[in-house]
């Protein structure tokens, strides 16, 4: 490993690049992904707190480093961007890495190139209990981003930017993730961890006006179950291409009766609130 941050390979056509990884606890994979940006002009990392030893790690790679309090996942990025030099960024997450093919093609773009863009999507390769997970494939991501130049969004668990479709270019290449982790089963099949985001996406969903409905909760799971299996060719990988279709589906079930309690909790406070009366209103306009 590097004792400082490597040099940047430089190209006359191409411009200057940053990378910005954005992490918390990311011992076991943060020198992989950072080794995988090795041709970036500069490296920022912002970490939400780490306990482990992804300081010391950071500090070996990164051109700028910083400690920041979490504050959301688009919004931890944004903040990212604004401590980077260049307008053009690569994202990743502290459990990523960028393949060299993907490096090619961004090496390989000119400032011609670019000015005719505002956002590179790529495909992103996930990896459960060190296995790849075909059902997933192709999962693009908006990665790669004139920082000036994108509008941002994004769902409670992920974050997004988007662009004019006609400014918005593709990449052949791919990221990769978890691909060096030693997480386990509990890592996807563990149900404190999706019991923690059960809520966050239904209040979420609620809040843009879905309701859940009796046919959701009967039709939604299986569905999901066949997209995965089916569809997206997981019976391929054998039982455990069976296992990530059934999680699929009883993670779209019990998203959907959380918004069910959810729609029951709201109904049970607002029955709950007294109704004014004359009598009452006339006293209320008297004080």
């Amino acid at each position: 490993m590097a004792a400082n941050p490597p040099a940047a390979y430089t190209l006359a056509a191409m411009p200057a690049i940053s990378a910005l990884i954005c992490c918390a606890n990311s011992e076991a994979t943060l020198a992989q992904a950072c080794e995988s940006l090795a041709w970036v002009d500069e490296l920022v990392i912002v970490d939400s707190g780490s306990t482990d030893a992804t300081p010391d790690i950071a500090r070996r790679y990164a051109h700028r480093y910083h400690v920041e309090p979490w504050r959301g996942y688009s919004a931890q990025k944004e903040f990212g961007l604004s401590l980077c030099s260049h307008d053009w960024v690569l994202l990743l997450d502290g459990d990523e890495t960028c393949t060299p093919q993907l490096a090619r093609e961004i090496r390989s773009l000119s400032d011609a190139d670019l000015a005719q863009k505002d956002l590179f999507l790529m495909r992103r390769l996930n990896y459960v209990m060190g296995r790849p997970v075909r059902a997933w494939w192709p999962d693009w991501q908006s990665r790669f981003m004139h920082r000036h130049r994108c509008k941002w969004g994004g769902e409670a668990l992920h974050d997004g930017r988007f662009s004019d479709p006609e400014r918005t270019g593709r990449f052949k290449g791919w990221i990769e993730h978890k691909r060096h982790s030693d997480a386990g089963f509990s890592d996807y099949f563990s149900g404190r961890r999706m019991d923690e985001r059960l809520m966050l996406v239904a209040r979420e969903m609620y809040d843009a006006g879905k309701r859940c409905r009796w046919y959701d909760l009967v039709l939604r799971p299986p569905l999901t179950f066949w997209k995965f299996y089916l569809l997206k060719r997981g019976f391929l990988d054998g039982a455990f291409g069976l296992l990530i279709a059934q999680k699929a589906a009883v993670s779209v079930q019990l998203k959907y009766a959380a918004l069910w309690a959810l729609q029951e909790e709201r109904r049970a406070g607002h029955a709950s609130r007294p109704t004014d009366t004359p009598a009452a209103s006339a006293t209320e306009r008297s004080n």
